[in-house]
């Protein structure tokens, strides 16, 4: 009951507020996709169709206002390229409407994130949509580690819904959302809402290690250790994790089974773990599906096209997943796709060193120093997080990931905005001429004539 009444309490103002705000429409909109209120509320409300209305509300104010999806960043030109791949992929599908349902959902997902880019214009806009995104999947994570944490170890099968249905890929996101709920709280003015970050960041990380997942782990893990690599100061991040690894050590021992799990990482071969070989083989079928369809077989069909080129007869069963966001996308986009796909998680990767580069700049507000600095180390070890966990469930077209993309974009500009601007007022401060003081030029002395008494 509570908890529809405080959905109703944000959501029907902030639909209100879009009609208004073209960010607050773009907020609303990452909270409902993130945060998932349909899912949390008591109340059946999905005949209204909020998440229509959400949208509606963010994209055609915005186009009757001149509001338009930005294009002309490179994120921009691979996301439609990526989207492209999929409509060639479409032509081989062997359940098309399953591949025109999800092409849909990315049309929408990425015309969001692109006018996203056009949105989010200066640093203050940017650092409170850093704060709805990760507080959005955040508050859930945390809230998941802190039940596990009181609980002695309470054990997560199930994840959210969407791309994070089951415990691998909510362990995923969770991953990749606690490196941006700990930017979030660094850039944060309210102090309450900075500790409230900062908190929530390890207990993520006690969530991800209640589900169980190894992909999670491994995600988790990696994404720690480049946040501490990309460090200018790697001694207090080693502190930092030096003082969180003895609690978090202490967690992971209390989780029974978790440590022989783990093991299993390394020895599944010799142990027969029949989940661990078994996505080697779905591997296997999704390259022998891109070399018989080199422009894919269409998003989602995966499942569809599997029992046609299983070589191994149903011995792992029928109608499987191929369990690896990069083998997805090339089953599903072909080899196309892929590169496309790998090159925006380069390029991603590229646009947090430049923007992190930028905040070294001289002249720029220490703030924006700040900001620029630790969103680009946050978005490094959150892309990492997605490259290394996501390689073990099909998640390629996440909300989390082309919402981090499209930050990233938008980083860029505003970044390198704050630096033309700097560097424009360091020319004028330079080229303009100094004034000295000039003496009058000198005259001629001759002696002043006294007037003569009358």
């Amino acid at each position: 009951m509570l908890r529809s009444l405080l959905i109703l309490a944000i959501l029907i103002p902030g639909l209100a507020a879009a009609l208004t705000s073209r960010f607050m429409g773009l907020l609303l909109y990452l909270w409902f996709a993130l945060f998932r209120p349909m899912e949390w509320m008591g109340w059946d409300i999905s005949a209204l169709r909020p998440s229509l209305l959400v949208g509606l509300a963010l994209i055609l104010p915005s186009l009757l206002t001149g509001v338009f999806p930005y294009l002309a960043h490179p994120v921009s030109i691979g996301s439609i390229l990526f989207l492209i791949s999929g409509l060639l992929g479409q032509l081989n599908a062997p359940a098309p409407s399953i591949g025109w349902a999800w092409i849909d959902y990315l049309v929408r997902l990425l015309l969001v994130c692109l006018l996203a880019i056009t949105i989010v214009s200066d640093s203050w806009k940017f650092k409170i949509t850093l704060a709805v995104v990760a507080g959005s999947l955040g508050f859930h994570a945390a809230k998941a580690g802190l039940v596990s944490l009181l609980g002695g170890g309470v054990r997560f099968f199930d994840g959210l819904a969407g791309a994070y249905a089951d415990n691998n890929g909510y362990a995923v996101a969770m991953a990749m959302v606690a490196p941006l709920l700990y930017v979030a709280g660094q850039n944060l003015d309210n102090r309450w809402l900075r500790r409230g970050f900062m908190v929530a960041a390890p207990l993520t990380i006690l969530a991800v290690i209640s589900t169980f997942s190894r992909g999670g782990f491994l995600a988790v893990a990696t994404a720690t250790v480049t946040f501490v690599l990309v460090q200018r100061r790697r001694l207090p991040a080693l502190l930092l994790v030096g003082v969180l690894s003895d609690p978090v050590g202490m967690f992971i021992v209390s989780q029974e089974g978790y440590l022989d799990r783990l093991r299993t990482v390394r020895t599944f071969e010799e142990t027969n773990e029949e989940s661990a070989l078994s996505r080697l083989h779905f591997w296997r079928v999704a390259t022998n599906i891109a070399l018989a369809n080199p422009l894919g077989i269409g998003f989602f069909n995966y499942e569809a096209a599997y029992d046609r080129y299983d070589t191994s007869f149903g011995a792992y069963g029928f109608n499987r997943s191929v369990h690896s966001s990069h083998f997805q996308v090339l089953a599903e986009t072909g080899f196309f796709g892929l590169v496309v796909f790998e090159s925006l998680l380069l390029y991603a990767c590229l646009c947090a060193f430049r923007i992190r580069r930028r905040g070294m700049q001289e002249g720029i507000p220490p703030e924006d120093a700040r900001l620029f600095q630790t969103a680009g180390n946050a978005f490094l070890a959150s892309i990492t997080a997605f490259t290394v966990g996501g390689a073990f469930v099909a998640m390629a077209l996440n909300d989390l990931t082309w919402i981090t993309f499209a930050l990233l974009a938008a980083l860029d500009r505003i970044s390198a905005h704050v630096c033309a601007e700097a560097d424009e007022k360091t020319k004028r401060s330079t080229s303009s001429p100094v004034l000295a003081y000039v003496p009058p030029p000198a005259t001629s002395w001759r002696p002043v004539s006294r007037p003569e008494a009358v």
